[in-house]
């Protein structure tokens, strides 16, 4: 099956192209592409593709037209900020399907930084460093949301040690910037995807 994994970053997307073999394994390497707003952003903390969002649609289209043509993907794998409102998530799936997905399969970054069954999650978006306690035996999520400029090594050992008083989990990070310094053990883009695959 081929998928396209699309990762929005502050303000742009992270895509990749990705064939997917029956046993969940990817076939061949993953390749990424960055779509980027033509237009600067106008607003601190809203991302460039939210900015002008109606404008978005033919750029992006074409975009994946010239990287996907004859690729007939079955799904777009969209990775959320965890601090997305559905809203959020809501218009970027539209917006996908505008460009010519099918269906869009979403999930929250936190949940895709490991396969381990307890964890604690540091992620990043324009607006907040967010803390998850990522347990899969519950249907409830603990989250702490830190504001950017309140971001720092400091304050978020602080949340991540409220998530986790025992200090025993291990702890994950996806795009957070340089104020947090190395909280965590780094996870790339493509552990997101293999980790994707692996629960659809």
């Amino acid at each position: 099956m081929r998928h396209i994994f699309v990762c929005p970053t502050n303000d742009a997307f992270k895509i990749a192209m990705v064939d997917v073999t029956v046993d969940r394994k990817i076939r061949g390497g993953i390749e990424f592409e960055t779509y980027t707003p033509k237009e600067p952003p106008l607003y601190p903390f809203v991302p460039a593709y939210f900015q002008e969002y109606n404008q978005q649609r033919t750029p992006l289209r074409e975009f994946l037209h010239d990287r996907t043509f004859g690729f007939r993907p079955r799904d777009y794998l969209l990775v959320l900020h965890d601090d997305a409102t559905d809203l959020e998530a809501h218009a970027l799936s539209e917006l996908l399907i505008a460009c010519g997905a099918k269906e869009t399969l979403m999930e929250y970054r936190a949940f895709l930084l490991s396969r381990k069954p307890q964890y604690v999650a540091v992620t990043g978006s324009k607006r907040a460093v967010t803390v998850t306690l990522v347990l899969t035996d519950t249907e409830e999520t603990d989250r702490i949301f830190i504001p950017v400029n309140e971001a720092n090594r400091d304050t978020v050992q602080d949340a991540a040690r409220e998530m986790d008083p025992t200090g025993r989990l291990p702890v994950y990070r996806f795009g957070v910037g340089e104020a947090v310094g190395n909280v965590g053990k780094p996870v790339s883009s493509s552990e997101l995807i293999r980790n994707f695959i692996k629960i659809l």
